[in-house]
């Protein structure tokens, strides 16, 4: 029988709230508990958050407990406050959007698309609307993919 704990473990890989520092908290609450796991790093994150507001610890040592600096700490705190439980959800890293095309580029691409090659397509963009970029970058971004 495999523990319920690796399946879970997995899973917050792959959706990103998978806390990797889990061997710098020393929060006694996360300690020898099935409960408390100190790889789920909403658990975490709110935890830490609780300790401040109701048991009153200060910043920085509740920081130091749950493997945080004071900075983080203050930045946990203003996207809870501002989004509640959903703010403690790690963000995307990287690009958010098109660097190189704006949405009314890419509803032209795809204007295009209907009759033209994608070479044509990045000739056309270059001649009429002076925009550089290679066929690959304009697949990228006619594809539904990104749209998720």
């Amino acid at each position: 029988m495999s523990d319920p704990r690796l399946a879970r473990h997995e899973e917050m890989r792959k959706n990103g709230s998978f806390n990797y520092r889990a061997n710098n908290i020393t929060a006694e609450i996360f300690s020898n508990s099935t409960f408390f796991d100190a790889y789920d790093l909403i658990q975490v994150k709110y935890e830490m958050l609780r300790a401040v507001e109701k048991e009153h610890h200060d910043v920085s040592s509740a920081s130091v407990m749950y493997g945080y600096s004071r900075v983080s700490f203050y930045q946990i705190k203003k996207e809870f406050d501002k989004n509640g439980i959903t703010g403690l959800m790690p963000k995307k890293r990287g690009p958010k959007g098109s660097r190189k095309l704006n949405s009314s580029d890419i509803e032209y691409a795809k204007e295009l698309e209907k009759t033209f090659t994608k070479s044509q397509i990045v000739n056309r963009l270059k001649e009429e609307r002076g925009i550089i970029i290679s066929k690959r970058t304009l697949e990228r971004e006619l594809s539904d993919k990104k749209k998720l």
